[in-house]
């Protein structure tokens, strides 16, 4: 997912992510094992922090998408100015 979002690659985000809530499901339908508690929780931990970095970059894309929308409206304006 992280590859993808560094890539731009949003739509495809979004699909690993709606596979990856299903099989997050299914890991979760019965209590992990004593012996393997620390891998689970250390594979949590990793999840997280690269949520939090998938997260930063669609800040970013929103934000260049925000600019990007006011200078369209600013150019609307414009010309609807220019042509007043």
């Amino acid at each position: 997912m992280l590859d993808k979002a560094q890539e731009d690659s949003w739509d495809e985000v979004f699909a690993l992510e709606e596979k990856r809530r299903e099989l997050i499901s299914v890991f979760f339908l019965e209590p992990a094992q004593q012996k393997i508690t620390k891998v689970v929780s250390d594979g949590i931990q990793e999840m997280i922090a690269i949520d939090n970095e998938i997260m930063a970059l669609g800040t970013l894309k929103k934000l260049g998408l925000g600019h990007a929308l006011q200078k369209m409206d600013q150019g609307k304006k414009a010309v609807k100015a220019y042509t007043s």
